[in-house]
């Protein structure tokens, strides 16, 4: 059996900008949260590859 949880606003969230609460109801949202990370991970793998390309370009890899 599956439990959740809903938050009653407090009067702290009261104070809190809106785009804040909209991030927050995201992240609860598992299928969200999904593609968040798999979207992080497609940017930092795009970005060790471009490092490394650049990095042969510059010749900056010892050769063996």
């Amino acid at each position: 059996m599956t439990v959740s949880s809903k938050s009653v606003a407090s009067s702290e969230d009261e104070n809190l900008p809106p785009r804040i609460l909209e991030l927050r109801e995201k992240i609860r949202n598992p299928d969200y949260l999904d593609f968040a990370i798999q979207r992080i991970a497609q940017v930092l793998s795009r970005k060790i590859v471009e490092g490394d390309e650049q990095r042969l370009q510059w010749g900056e890899y010892e050769q063996k």
